[in-house]
């Protein structure tokens, strides 16, 4: 009988092949949802890959809890290995085990959330949960500096920028004259675009600052933009311009200093929940309507105070009186208390950032987190 011989670098390659396949249904991510419970503790533990991240919902004693937390692939399930409760008057908090995933307590306060470093009850939140937070205070002309972390801010100072950062600050200046608003400046990415404020009412480029390198370029405009112009927008890579005087509708794309006219006759376009729309020209200027985006985690301010939202669940973050938001993004909010720059995320909780006496003031489009 004929027998069909397999090389042995054949078998290594099918080997290979077929281990790879293994590894591929294995290991690759995957979207689950997996219910378990510990003790009176009961857990539903969700991944998205879209969100590259995890939902702990967990329910004890008819009350629901919520945790949401940005997180490679884990490569298994069931992440909390113990729970439990500390329950003092008006307060309840739930503190967590996990080999797997860095967990933080979560607290609810008269049925209201609250984040737990807003508790100074150290038998409910032992000091040990909190950040012992040094800082070195340093100051620069009229700001004052604290807790800068490895961000870098851009802070309009009516000529141009002051660039601050934990290890030094410097100055960008792009105007003649004070310019005492700014409105028409924005993030996109890595780049700060802003209109040239030498002009008066129509301007013929912007001004893109690389904030990767602080090296400034100029995005010349065939045709003049004019100054009752307001921004929808931006995706990852690109701006979105409403010219209202003009009725007309730019794209600009700061990194290859390139704009364009994306108005279709009376329609332009718009981005709702991620979703691109066709919408009259005029709808957008009589409504300066902007982009919006799905968002698992936003942060609100109501009647002066600071909200986490998650779900449609609302936790309070802040005891301060909030005046302004001035950027967020999943694990972090940026806000201004009078004249101070503050940050907060649920691992570190609430810190002082810069102080500028002229943010009691004016302080709209002046400050921009990078």
């Amino acid at each position: 009988m004929f027998k069909f011989h397999v090389p042995k670098k054949g078998k290594i390659i099918v080997f290979l092949f077929l281990f790879l396949i293994l590894c591929f249904y294995v290991f690759h991510r995957k979207n689950y949802v997996v219910d378990y419970t510990i003790n009176d503790f009961a857990i539903t533990e969700k991944y998205n890959k879209e969100e590259n991240g995890y939902q702990f919902l967990i329910n004890y004693e008819n009350q629901e809890f919520l945790m949401l937390k940005e997180h490679k692939y884990i490569y298994s399930k069931k992440l909390i290995q113990n729970v439990f409760a500390k329950q003092k008057e008006d307060i309840i908090c739930l503190f967590f085990t996990s080999k797997k995933i860095s967990l933080y307590p979560l607290c609810k306060k008269e049925d209201a959330y609250i984040s737990y470093h807003l508790i100074e009850d150290e038998e409910l939140i032992p000091a040990s949960y909190k950040s012992n937070l040094l800082v070195n205070e340093k100051e620069y002309n009229a700001l004052k500096l604290y807790s800068l972390e490895e961000n870098k801010y851009y802070l309009w100072n009516y000529t141009g920028f002051y660039v601050v950062t934990d290890q030094n600050v410097k100055e960008i200046k792009l105007f003649n004259s004070d310019i005492y608003s700014i409105p028409l400046t924005y993030k996109v990415g890595n780049y700060l675009v802003i209109a040239n404020y030498d002009e008066k009412y129509n301007f013929n480029k912007f001004y893109v600052i690389n904030t990767k390198n602080d090296k400034i370029r100029e995005l010349k405009l065939k045709d003049e933009i004019s100054f009752d112009s307001y921004f929808l927008g931006s995706t990852e890579k690109k701006l979105y311009l409403i010219d209202k005087k003009n009725k007309a509708e730019y794209e600009l794309d700061p990194k290859h200093l390139q704009i364009k006219n994306i108005t279709n006759k009376t329609q332009g376009t718009i981005l709702q929940q991620d979703e691109w729309e066709s919408i009259s020209i005029q709808s957008l200027i009589n409504n300066e309507i902007s982009f919006t985006h799905k968002e698992n985690t936003c942060y609100e301010i109501r009647e002066n105070t600071l909200y986490k939202i998650q779900n449609q669940l609302t936790t309070k973050i802040s005891n301060k009186n909030v005046k302004a938001i001035v950027s967020y993004d999943k694990d972090k909010v940026f806000y201004l208390v009078d004249d101070s720059l503050y940050s907060y995320d649920d691992q570190e909780g609430e810190k002082l950032i810069i102080n500028n006496f002229e943010w009691n003031f004016n302080y709209e489009n002046m400050i921009y987190i990078f």
